[in-house]
């Protein structure tokens, strides 16, 4: 994600976290904690139709455990496998920067809402599970998933229809 993204990734942001505010100011202030935070979008004729933000946890170090802290795709593109190959790809790019730093990823941490469907992407795509509910944390009950072994990433087939999907 660069700075010319950020108001069409706020627009997706925006429908699809309704409960948040200030869309583009969220987003610009992720952008700008890189490395801690990786940001990429996913792209069809040019245009951002989804993204996702990765994040450092607990400092730099040489086993890093990441959070995919948020993901969102355009509704228009939503079950075509943008969010499946956006997450494959940007995971690739994620762990050649962690490498050029001399580390390597050890998990993958995710919450989210306990009655979001995006918990099967999840599963499906990093293979994590859901190790803890927390009741009532943010608007409902929050689960926390885990992937723990990674090394399948990135052997996805692309998707049809969607054409240079990743841009960091």
């Amino acid at each position: 994600m660069q700075q010319d993204d950020l108001v069409a990734a706020a627009e997706i942001h925006k429908d699809a976290f309704i409960r948040q505010r200030n869309s583009y100011h969220w987003l610009a202030c992720n952008l700008v904690a890189y490395p801690r935070i990786l940001a990429y979008i996913a792209t069809h004729d040019e245009r951002c139709i989804g993204y996702c933000l990765w994040t450092q946890k607990s400092g730099f170090r040489p086993e890093v455990v990441l959070e995919l802290e948020q993901i969102a795709v355009s509704t228009e593109f939503q079950g075509k496998g943008v969010g499946t190959q956006l997450i494959s790809e940007s995971l690739q790019d994620v762990r050649s920067i962690l490498a050029t730093h001399g580390s390597a990823l050890k998990h993958v941490l995710i919450t989210t809402r306990a009655d979001n469907s995006a918990q099967r992407l999840y599963a499906a795509v990093l293979g994590a599970k859901v190790e803890a509910v927390i009741n009532n944390l943010y608007s409902a009950d929050e689960v926390i998933m885990v992937a723990r072994d990674l090394s399948h990433i990135g052997q996805e087939p692309r998707s049809p229809g969607v054409d240079n999907p990743l841009q960091s």
